[in-house]
């Protein structure tokens, strides 16, 4: 960790600067920095140790009503002066667009002035002999998990980060962040029966290093979801009560949110065009975006146009209550922007963590991880690979694997039956588990 934040501001500034004397109306312009190391351990050897440090220079350009974006990684200043005259010739020769200006200058106000505690203050004491006991440490720890376990492979890995990016607009808007993460996690791969080599996997990551999981906690997981597999067969095709592990629950969330962004919305392309303010999922999904979370994956004080963030409701009671349109979108649109992306998600949760879902559903199909798939943001229809383990009695059963899942969007958050209490805290998403009824299931 080496530039403090001014000194990233005072780069940014004077890039700026470059730009508008190569000929610039205006200029947005993001300078950047980031060193990380990751660390791979695979069946009791070293597999890949890799240092990243990157530095970089993004610019937005404005001239003569016509826009461009450019980014380059070579900040010698006789490189930058080449640079942003390159930037400036070439976005003369652009075609006009009366909706590409910077925001008016007041919309930059309002920054909420909390400390989101981002950084680990001890990011730097981490040593290379730590990474390396914690991954050969975590791969025993996955052995020991489950002693009869038909182990052909456990690969084991740790990363940590730190950036810090500042952010200026030549009409006003300065702001600069810092930021570290850690992350520690195991696969393990299995032989089946059938020959098959399913694997389980956990990993947790967070903004300290202090808050990470146990190693033990992600060996358990690891190797309790390999062992959940063997011997996986096939569901017969039917209607059923599903219940959506919290990390499986991103999936179909993100396609149900995708189409409220505003290019679908301004290209006629999404289901939810002219449905705000309209019931489009269950009374019980209620999900706000919440961009000041202390120590946050996803925290941040603005966004891309500058605008301060503030905790806002996405759907409430199964109501929709905004879309996500940023500067650009909104002139194009004719609308107030209202942000074009989420930070942090907060559910309202249920009462019941994923042992009283299952035991509350009785008789159906947990879906643990999903395989692929595809969804269309515009007719609503989607169909994902997906898998999980038979509900019996209150009870997880047998593995089923080949599963898809298939419906509409306009429809399957409608199906939510109940909300657990167990939001993830490796995701910004923070899904809970979620328990759904009268799902399309698909098998043999």
């Amino acid at each position: 960790m080496s530039a403090a934040p001014d000194e990233m501001l005072q780069a940014a500034h004077a890039a700026a600067a470059r730009a508008k004397a190569h000929g610039a109306d205006e200029a947005k312009v993001v300078v950047s920095r980031s060193r990380g190391v990751d660390l791979e351990w695979r069946d009791g050897r070293l597999e890949r140790v890799q240092e990243r440090t990157r530095r970089s220079l993004s610019v937005e350009i404005f001239v003569d009503g016509r826009y461009s974006a450019s980014s380059t990684n070579d900040l010698r200043p006789e490189a930058l002066e080449a640079f942003f005259a390159d930037a400036v010739a070439m976005t003369r020769l652009l075609e006009k667009d009366p909706h590409r200006c910077l925001p008016d200058p007041a919309a930059y106000a309002g920054r909420a002035d909390v400390d989101l505690d981002l950084v680990d203050p001890g990011y730097g004491a981490v040593s290379s002999a730590e990474r390396r006991q914690v991954v050969e440490e975590l791969e025993a720890l996955v052995r020991a998990a489950d002693p009869d376990l038909p182990i052909i492979s456990v690969s084991t890995e740790v990363s940590d980060t730190w950036s810090q990016s500042a952010r200026v607009h030549t009409n006003g808007f300065e702001g600069a962040r810092e930021g570290t993460s850690f992350v520690l996690g195991a696969m393990v791969t299995v032989k089946d029966a059938d020959g098959r080599r399913p694997m389980g996997w956990d990993y947790t990551v967070r903004r300290h290093r202090s808050d990470l999981d146990s190693p033990g906690a992600v060996a358990q997981a690891a190797a309790s979801r390999a062992r959940a597999q063997l011997g996986a067969g096939k569901l017969p095709t039917g209607r059923y009560p599903i219940v959506l592990v919290n990390r499986a629950v991103p999936r179909l969330l993100g396609a149900f949110l995708g189409p409220l962004n505003g290019p679908a919305l301004q290209q006629k392309q999404s289901l939810w065009d002219g449905r705000l303010g309209e019931a489009i999922a269950s009374p019980l999904l209620t999900i706000y975006d919440e961009p000041h979370r202390v120590r946050g994956l996803g925290s941040a004080l603005w966004d891309g146009d500058g605008f301060a963030t503030h905790r806002r409701p996405l759907l409430e009671g199964g109501i929709l209550r905004t879309f996500f349109i940023d500067h650009y979108y909104g002139l194009k649109m004719g609308v107030a922007p209202t942000g074009g992306d989420t930070h942090n998600l907060a559910w309202t949760l249920g009462n019941r963590d994923l042992d009283g879902l299952i035991a509350d559903v009785g008789e159906g199909v947990l879906i643990d991880r999903f395989l692929g798939g595809n969804s269309n943001g515009t007719s609503g229809e989607f169909s994902f690979g997906c898998a999980g383990r038979v509900i019996r009695g209150g009870q997880l059963a047998e593995p089923v694997a080949e599963v898809n899942l298939a419906g509409n969007l306009d429809g399957i958050w409608k199906q939510l039956v109940a909300v657990g209490n167990d939001p993830d805290p490796n995701s910004g998403a923070a899904c809970p588990s979620c328990v759904l009824d009268g799902v399309q299931l698909s098998g043999q």
